[in-house]
C-alpha cells in the first residue's frame, strides 16, 4: 500500500476532502515525481546496470517543517519524507527501465538533491572473484612502479577495457614475493571503478588473461562486496617448495635434524621488510617438513606452514631474528635460492 492510498483511507474515515493546493510540508515535491523520474532516466543513459538504489539529499526547509509537524501531532512513529521519496522514485525507475531495486549491493545509486533539483549517479564498483596462478618469477602481485607489469595488471587490464571502467584495485588472499612463483590457486577479488558495462564475457576474459603466459586464472565471475571481507578474513596455511643452498656439506644424519623444526618458531619482522612493517616478534607454526638432497650442498624442502610464516627467514635465520631455522639446526649457513607456493589449504591441519 502506498502512502497516497493510506492518505485516502485516513481522509475518508475523517471525512476530510483532499487538498487542492500543493502540500504545505513538501511544497509539491511528490507531485513532481515524474519530472524527477525523467531526470534520472536521462542521467542513466548509456550505463549498463541491473540493480539500483535511490538516495536523497533532503531540503533543510522541508526537514524543519517535517520535524515541527511531528512535534505538533505528537507522532512517535513516522516515515521521513526522504525515505518515502526514495522508495517512490526507485519504484518508478525500476518500472520504467526494467531493473530491480537492491539496497545492499546495487550496481549504481541515483542521488537526488531536493534543494537544487539535481540528479547525480554514483556508479558502484564492478567486483569479480577468482583464483590465480603466477607462472613466472620477477613480477609483483600489485602494481609497482619498479616493474612494467604485475599480477594485478595482467588480470585487471583486460577486464578494465571490457568494462569501460576508470581503474582497478586488487585484493589477494595473501601475496607472494616478486621472485616467488605461486603454482597453487590463490583467491583474489578484482575491483573495477566506475564501469560503464557490467555484463561481460567472463570465460573469454579468462582465456585472454591465460594467453599471457604469466598468470593463469580460474573461476572468474562477478561477486559482491561481502566477498572482499571474506577474502581478507582468510588465514590459509600454505605449502612451499624451497630450494636451499647450504654453506657446508651436511650428511643424511644431519639433515634428519630438520624434523626438529616442526612445531612453533619465533619470527621477528625480517630485515628485508622492516621499511614498511612494524618490528614485531610473532610465533608461527611449521606443520610439516620433508626434504631431499637436490645436488651438492643443495636441499629441496617441502614445508607446510601457518599463514604469515616467512619461509626465506625460516631457512636463513635472518641473523637470529627467526629461531629455530634451517641454518641453526644444520649448523651452517643456508639460503633460499628458489621458492614456490605449491598448495593453499582451505582447511587447517589438525593440531
Amino acid at each position: 500500500m502506498t502512502n497516497d492510498e493510506r492518505g485516502r483511507i485516513v481522509r475518508s474515515v475523517l471525512g476530510v476532502a483532499p487538498p487542492d493546493e500543493p502540500c504545505g510540508l513538501c511544497g509539491g515535491l511528490f507531485g513532481r515525481i515524474e519530472e524527477w523520474t525523467a531526470r534520472a532516466v536521462a542521467a542513466l543513459e548509456g550505463l549498463d546496470f541491473g540493480t539500483l538504489a535511490v538516495t536523497s539529499h533532503p531540503d533543510p526547509a522541508i526537514l524543519t517543517r517535517e520535524e515541527a509537524l511531528w512535534r505538533a501531532t505528537g507522532a512517535d512513529l513516522a516515515e521521513p519524507y526522504k525515505q518515502a521519496f526514495n522508495r517512490l522514485l526507485g519504484t518508478r525507475l525500476c518500472q520504467r527501465l526494467g531493473c530491480e531495486a537492491d539496497l545492499r549491493n546495487p550496481d549504481l545509486v541515483v542521488q537526488a538533491d531536493h534543494r537544487t533539483g539535481e540528479v547525480a549517479i554514483r556508479i558502484e564498483p564492478l567486483l569479480a572473484r577468482g583464483r590465480y596462478r603466477k607462472l613466472i618469477r620477477g613480477i609483483p602481485q600489485c602494481r609497482w612502479r619498479r616493474f612494467t607489469t604485475s599480477v594485478q595488471q595482467t588480470i585487471g587490464d583486460p577486464v578494465l577495457r571490457a568494462a569501460g571502467g576508470k581503474d582497478h584495485l586488487f585484493h589477494g588472499c595473501g601475496r607472494e614475493d616478486v621472485d616467488v612463483r605461486c603454482l597453487a590457486e590463490r583467491p583474489f577479488v578484482l575491483e573495477i571503478s566506475q564501469p560503464r558495462r557490467r555484463r561481460l564475457d567472463w570465460t573469454a576474459l579468462a582465456a585472454e588473461i591465460n594467453r599471457s603466459g604469466k598468470v593463469e586464472v580460474t573461476g572468474l565471475e562477478p561477486c559482491t562486496r561481502e566477498a572482499v571481507a571474506r577474502l581478507k578474513g582468510l588465514r590459509q596455511e600454505k605449502t612451499y617448495r624451497a630450494l636451499v643452498r647450504l654453506g657446508a656439506d651436511v650428511d643424511d644424519l644431519g639433515l634428519a635434524r630438520l624434523a626438529t623444526l616442526i612445531g612453533p618458531i619465533s619470527q621477528q619482522t625480517p630485515t628485508r621488510v622492516l621499511r614498511r612493517r612494524p618490528d614485531l616478534t610473532r610465533t608461527r607454526r611449521v606443520i610439516a617438513m620433508d626434504w631431499r638432497r637436490a645436488a651438492d650442498r643443495q636441499v629441496e624442502l617441502t614445508v607446510r606452514a601457518q599463514a604469515g610464516t616467512y619461509i626465506k627467514e625460516l631457512v636463513s635465520g635472518d641473523a637470529g631474528r627467526t629461531r629455530p631455522s634451517v641454518a641453526e639446526v644444520l649448523g651452517t649457513t643456508a639460503a633460499c635460492i628458489e621458492l614456490d607456493v605449491i598448495a593453499i589449504h582451505t582447511d587447517p591441519a589438525a593440531p
